[in-house]
């Protein structure tokens, strides 16, 4: 790869892979929607930045004038936490849009597309399979994500373009504010709160988000095209377990002793087989190695999460 273009480019996972692909020497074009406010994440960074909100992701080749990009990594999607998840509207539209940046494509002279794929979209298999009743509106996202993924390897096939769509397992890390699990324990306990959680009974795995976008890099070089990659640590192991190493942490750097409150939320619990968290496809095609601890993570983000709450 010598010249990518990044949508969602301030985003989490966005921001730590545009980096990732700058530090190995790779041009970037970075699409961001119009008006965000994150676009301190690309200050000091050699990037060209792109205005195009998702809803007009066909109008790319008339914003860039570029036609040797190779690759196209596509993390842009409105929509991923409180009630927009359960809005199915908005969610549709992340498919078009995954669908329009395909197609366009070619205008580009790109042959290789990336996307980022969710565990929802696993999860989403093992409930749905079980007879019962599903009233959670959240299957908006998972949904979509299984359309955009599904429709995408299929568009993208019949064009001829390289099509990746890697399951990213659940991602932390220094610079995220989002609710997600680590970081709302992590807030709560410095806070003095004590956080609901599930019995922790489920397999699960964490991986750092330095090593998630190393990984992207990677298949962006060296994946095999329509591989069904997993970046993750490799190291699954009960959630109670990752959890209670995050609490010491926390506690400790907070001279606290908030208990983690295991079993207060009852809700529906997924449970995956470990065989789900597999990486050795991904070590095997392109050498990948996860080079962050979940305990050395887990104290940069603690940091992270003090020096900003």
């Amino acid at each position: 790869m010598k010249k990518v273009i990044v949508t969602g480019a301030t985003g989490f996972v966005g921001s730590w892979v545009t980096k990732e692909l700058l530090a190995n020497g790779i041009e970037v074009i970075a699409v961001v929607r119009e008006n965000s406010h994150n676009l301190e994440k690309l200050q000091g960074q050699n990037v060209k930045i792109v205005f195009c909100n998702l809803s007009n992701m066909s109008s790319l080749p008339q914003l860039i004038e570029d036609r040797d990009i190779d690759t196209v990594y596509h993390f842009g999607w409105q929509g991923v936490s409180d009630e927009d998840i359960r809005n199915a509207d908005i969610q549709m539209e992340n498919v078009k849009a995954t669908l329009d940046l395909i197609k366009v494509m070619p205008d580009l002279g790109s042959r290789t597309f990336i996307g980022a794929g969710s565990l929802h979209e696993i999860e989403s298999f093992y409930d749905m399979k079980e007879d019962k009743v599903i009233k959670n509106l959240g299957y908006m996202y998972k949904a979509a994500k299984i359309s955009a993924h599904w429709m995408g390897k299929a568009l993208a096939g019949s064009m001829g373009i390289r099509f990746f769509w890697p399951i990213i397992s659940n991602t932390f890390g220094a610079g995220e504010n989002s609710g997600r699990l680590i970081n709302t324990i992590v807030r709560k306990v410095l806070k003095g709160e004590v956080p609901a959680l599930s019995a922790g009974k489920q397999n699960y795995d964490f991986v750092y988000i330095s090593d998630v976008a190393r990984a992207f890099y990677l298949i962006g070089e060296k994946g095999i095209d329509g591989t069904n990659y997993f970046i993750g640590s490799g190291e699954a192991k009960t959630l109670r377990e990752y959890l209670e190493i995050v609490g010491s942490m926390a506690n400790k750097t907070n001279n606290s002793n908030i208990a983690l409150g295991f079993g207060e939320i009852k809700s529906n619990v997924v449970y995956l087989p470990e065989e789900v968290f597999d990486i050795s496809t991904l070590v095997r095609d392109t050498g990948y190695a996860p080079q962050i601890s979940f305990e050395e993570g887990v104290a940069q983000t603690v940091n992270w999460i003090k020096n900003n709450l």
